[in-house]
This record gives C-alpha cells, sequence and structure tokens, in this order.
C-alpha cells in the first residue's frame, strides 16, 4: 500500500525550525517577493510603478527596524505591506512568517489560542491574524469555477441548546421551536478528480434559492450533479444532469455508476472536526472564513507545506486593507454575519 502524503518527506520541506533560523531580513525578503512576484521581489512604486527605489530605515521606540521605502520619482513613501490587509503591522516578519508556517501545518485548522503560546502575544494579536488569513483566502470564491462532476450539499453549524436537567422537562430539539436561531448552514459544491474545487457558503437555511443561485455561479454547463434527495435540490436536473441518492435508505444507490456524495461528506467530516476538536466554537460572524478557508485546506492537502506558505503569503499581499480587521482594537468588528444573498451580486451579503 502507498504511503500516505502526509506521512511522507515531500510534504514538510519547510520546517518551524528553519524559520526560526531566519533572519529578520530573509524573512523580509520574502514578503517582497509576495509582493513583487514579476519583479522577484524588487519593489516598484505603487503610485507611478517606477523601479528606481531606495529604503529608508530607522529604529522605532520598540526597537523595531522600520523599513520605509521612497519612490525617487514621486517621492511617495510606502513599505512592503502597505495597502494590503498586513498593514500597519506590529508583529516582525519572522513571527508573521512563523505563524503562516504553523497555521498551514494544521491539517484541522490552527487555534489562535495555541499560536498566542508559539508566538508569545496576546489572544487578540493571534486572532486578528488568523483572520485577516482567511480573508485573503476567502477572496477567491468568486472566480472559481467547476466542471464536470460536481456534488451539493448542506451541513448545519453552531446553535447548541443545552438538554434541560430533568427528562419530563426536555424538548426535541430538532423543532425550530426550541432552537435559539444561532444555527447556521455551510452550503458546499466539490468538484470531483485530480485538481477539484470546493466552494463554500453561509446561509439560514438548506434552500433551493440559495442552491440554485450558488450553482448558476459556479458550474458550467454541461456538467452533472450529484446531490442528496433533499427538496432545495430537486429543480437542479433543469439546469444540468442531475443524480440523486436517497441517504434515508442508502449512502450509495444501487444505479451502475453508485451514485454517492462521500467527497462532499468527508469535507463535512473536516468541518465538524475543526469545530469540536480545535475551535470549539466558530463565531457566526466568522463561519463564513472559517468554511472558505477549511475548503482551501482540503483542496490543497496534497501540496508541500512550502507551497502552501507561498500562496497564502502571495493572497495576503495581493488582498487589500481589510475593511472589517483593520481598527479591530478600536472596536472596528463586522456588524452583522457574512450570509449568502441569492438576490445580490457575489460577494455582498446581508444581515440577520
Amino acid at each position: 500500500m502507498s504511503q500516505h502524503f502526509l506521512l511522507s518527506p515531500a510534504c514538510r520541506p519547510l520546517t518551524i525550525a528553519k524559520v526560526l533560523r531566519m533572519t529578520e531580513e530573509a524573512a523580509y525578503r520574502e514578503f517582497c517577493k509576495a509582493r513583487w512576484p514579476n519583479t522577484d521581489g524588487e519593489p516598484w512604486c505603487p503610485c507611478c510603478g517606477v523601479l528606481k527605489i531606495y529604503e529608508i530605515r530607522r529604529r522605532l521606540k520598540n526597537r523595531r527596524l522600520s523599513r520605509r521605502l521612497r519612490c525617487s520619482a514621486c517621492r511617495h513613501d510606502f513599505s512592503v505591506t502597505s495597502g494590503t490587509i498586513f498593514a500597519s503591522h506590529k508583529l516582525s516578519f519572522r513571527q508573521m512568517l512563523g505563524a503562516l508556517v504553523l497555521s498551514v501545518d494544521a491539517v484541522k485548522n490552527e487555534a489562535a489560542l495555541l499560536l498566542t503560546r508559539q508566538l508569545g502575544v496576546s489572544y487578540k494579536t493571534a486572532f486578528v491574524l488568523m483572520m485577516k488569513t482567511r480573508e485573503a483566502i476567502a477572496a477567491e470564491r468568486p472566480f472559481i469555477k467547476l466542471e464536470g462532476e460536481i456534488e451539493i450539499d448542506g451541513t448545519f453549524i453552531g446553535g447548541h441548546v443545552r438538554k434541560e436537567n430533568k427528562v419530563e422537562d426536555r424538548k426535541d430539539r430538532r423543532l425550530a421551536e426550541n432552537q435559539n436561531g444561532k444555527r447556521r448552514c455551510i452550503l458546499a459544491m466539490r468538484q470531483r478528480g485530480e485538481g477539484g474545487r470546493i466552494v463554500t457558503v453561509v446561509t439560514m437555511t438548506e434552500s433551493a434559492e440559495a442552491a440554485i443561485s450558488l450553482a448558476r455561479q459556479h458550474i458550467a454547463r454541461g456538467s452533472k450533479v450529484i446531490t442528496d434527495a433533499h427538496e432545495a435540490y430537486g429543480n437542479l436536473g433543469a439546469y444540468w444532469e442531475h443524480s440523486t441518492v436517497d441517504h434515508e435508505h442508502q449512502y450509495r444507490a444501487d444505479d451502475e455508476e453508485g451514485t454517492n456524495t462521500n467527497q462532499i461528506e468527508s469535507f463535512f467530516s473536516r468541518i465538524k472536526r475543526a469545530e469540536k476538536g480545535t475551535h470549539h466554537h466558530m463565531a457566526g460572524k466568522y463561519l463564513d472564513w472559517y468554511a472558505a478557508e477549511l475548503a482551501w485546506r482540503e483542496d490543497m492537502r496534497r501540496q508541500p507545506n512550502i507551497w502552501l506558505v507561498k500562496d497564502v503569503l502571495l493572497r495576503v499581499m495581493a488582498h487589500p486593507v481589510s475593511r472589517w480587521l483593520k481598527g479591530y482594537w478600536q472596536k472596528n468588528h463586522p456588524d452583522h454575519e457574512f450570509l449568502w444573498n441569492p438576490k445580490s451580486p457575489y460577494g455582498l451579503r446581508t444581515s440577520v
């Protein structure tokens, strides 16, 4: 039997020990290469595009070295993280690079509370750092296109209702009137085969309107859609070839193809394990970003960790300043949940 990829040396060419042995200058160069990949890390002015840039170094009050860049043409001052989601950072480049390595090495996701002990920073600092990477990863979803065989399904997260002490006081928690209103549905689509991607959104319930609108955004014509027998997917056959399996009676259909949704259920297992074993609670406001990051981890699970770190670096260095996380210490938090709105363009969310 062949060896699992995560057990082979090919999955771990970049270790945290190598990052700890790095100098701050070497870590800084990695961020430069991700910010300006077309010039191999050589900076150019974001205002006028001139390549003749010189560096201004000075020591700050906390003894950290400030690396400001100045354009020789328009005299514009900027840095490697200016205008990116890591703008106005307080951590060193080696700390941020180490956090990314620790994050991608965590198979079931990285807990912010664990990162506080590994980096020696406060919980809020670790939480915001991880959330910024999740927001940058989630920004790719509008451009993901699926084709071939695609499985669609939904799973519910959160909204736990504690049982009453006495048996006679307990109620059926499956009924809507006995729930607390915090339960959310993660609707996901997964393309089968090598290189297949996963698209996730968060909805209030598993509805036909959300399923059809999401599928029309991402699934190409001529594809085959595979779902369970839920009524939300009954009209998908009007747009694509549609096969179903009734999970009330079997996990795999008795037809020649053995119709099943095992791959999307495998992804939902990753979500459940991350919620119960790593985070213990995934807040409603950020559930959309958690799901997008877990989908990315599932898609890239057979890539070496050095590739994953470079991929995340490219994403955060290309993502603009966060609308929701800049000024987090000044109470700039999302004021609503990021829920899929079928009637709005992709990326717009509605509040609850």
